[in-house]
């Protein structure tokens, strides 16, 4: 199946909209295998929002939130998480999922690029979280428009977290082949980094089974924007955002936030609303 068809008369689809909606299995096992980690993501998150001055009770807004893997553990420290994400396979499973924990946590499905329109006529709130690199697939313009967005629906003084690849990490390290494998998918990579633009531009394949059972089920072309600290910085500060300090860390299981350097692998961000 190619991801390059479109209703006739109308505009392409997003790569996003390909992969988690209508393709959405695909990537599931992806998720599922990143839960490892995400209990330790949700300490550093709370971690940073407590010493930013944003406590347990506090309103946070999930954004792409997948399965839950951040907003069931936020919400665990009693935090008074909301999630939203494009997928509704992803909305469902973190529905069970959080059942399953006996966690109060609302999950919507929708496009976080349509932020104000879905949440526009609620209470303000506390805190923001975008994790796993889920900023940058419509570009630059629309993380601004995203950040503006968020930004709008802040209360005063509110903290925004987000954790994203480290552009300066993945040029050092420019790999232009890869293969991930998760559960009976695996996904095939070839990647060409735009230096101009900062753009990956990725073919993905996807193929389920093993060995000679193997059946292509997806490919995809698909693009994201990347950042370096100081265009990341700028970023969210056009967006209203005031940045307030930027860590560094790898993405396994028993990482610890230091230092953003070259050899960071992820990006930590932390703002505040004025």
């Amino acid at each position: 199946m190619s991801a390059q068809t479109a209703e006739e008369g109308g505009p392409p689809t997003h790569w996003t909209h390909t992969l988690f909606v209508e393709n959405a299995e695909l990537y599931l096992p992806s998720l599922e295998q990143a839960l490892d980690r995400a209990d330790a993501e949700a300490s550093a998150v709370a971690r940073l929002l407590s010493e930013s001055g944003v406590d347990a009770g506090a309103r946070v807004l999930d954004m792409a939130c997948g399965i839950g893997r951040h907003a069931i553990p936020l919400a665990e420290r009693d935090y008074r998480v909301t999630g939203v994400d494009i997928s509704p396979l992803f909305v469902q499973r973190a529905r069970e999922r959080a059942t399953a924990a006996e966690v109060d946590v609302r999950f919507i499905v929708g496009d976080m690029q349509e932020a104000e329109d879905l949440l526009g006529t609620e209470p303000p709130f506390e805190a923001f979280v975008s994790m796993f690199t889920s900023n940058g697939y419509y570009g630059q313009a629309g993380d601004l428009s995203l950040f503006s967005q968020l930004k709008r629906l802040a209360s005063p003084g509110a903290v925004l977290v987000v954790l994203t690849a480290n552009r300066d990490w993945l040029v050092r390290n420019f790999e232009p082949e890869g293969f991930d494998k998760a559960g009976t998918i695996r996904i095939l990579q070839r990647r060409a980094l735009d230096l101009e633009t900062s753009t990956m531009h990725n073919d993905w394949e996807f193929y389920e089974g093993a060995d000679e059972s193997l059946t292509l089920r997806l490919k995809l072309q698909m693009e994201h924007r990347l950042y370096s600290l100081h265009e990341f910085k700028d970023l969210i500060q056009a967006a209203g955002w005031n940045y307030l300090r930027s860590f560094g860390s790898d993405r396994g299981p028993d990482f610890e936030l230091g230092d953003l350097t070259y050899d960071s692998m992820a990006m930590w961000v932390v703002a505040r609303a004025e």
